[in-house]
């Protein structure tokens, strides 16, 4: 997929909250993401094997721009789009904040039962505890060297 390029960014997701899915495959949102998706939102498969939580909104913007790169003819515009639309679930918290996670998402990001919930500035990421202490630590090196990191300067 493409990478898509927001000039803004409308709803700002920070933060890291551990919870853990219930028999039912659901999780609870935190509660500051929680007005974000009153109307509803989607999960899709995200980067390095975490779900991603998008909004409304955020979906149609990358949902649009895949459209429009398969009308150009590439079958490989056209699959991907495919993949995407299959493997996204639209999702709407109940009264408790819970979102349910479909069982074929749940094993793609490895979901067994607990996890953590972050925000990764504009989109909500769930990933499996123990995957998330790994990640994590590849993310925090980088950030030990901010400004050669957000220059664009390889260490």
């Amino acid at each position: 997929m493409g990478q898509v390029v927001r000039q803004d960014v409308d709803e700002l997701f920070v933060g890291q909250f551990e919870h853990a899915l219930d028999a039912k495959g659901r999780i609870v949102l935190p509660a500051s993401f929680r007005t974000s998706f009153d109307e509803s939102g989607f999960l899709i498969k995200g980067p390095e094997g975490c779900l991603a939580l998008l909004t409304p909104d955020r979906f149609r913007d990358i949902a649009q721009t895949m459209a429009s790169r398969s009308e150009e003819g590439d079958v490989r515009h056209r699959s991907a789009k495919r993949s995407f639309g299959a493997g996204a679930s639209r999702v709407l918290p109940d009264k408790q904040g819970r979102i349910a996670v479909p069982e074929d998402l749940r094993s793609f990001a490895h979901l067994e039962r607990d996890c953590v919930i972050v925000g990764a500035i504009d989109e909500v990421e769930i990933w499996d505890r123990l995957r998330w202490q790994q990640i994590t630590e590849v993310g925090d090196s980088l950030l030990e060297s901010p400004d050669e990191f957000i220059d664009g300067e390889q260490p």
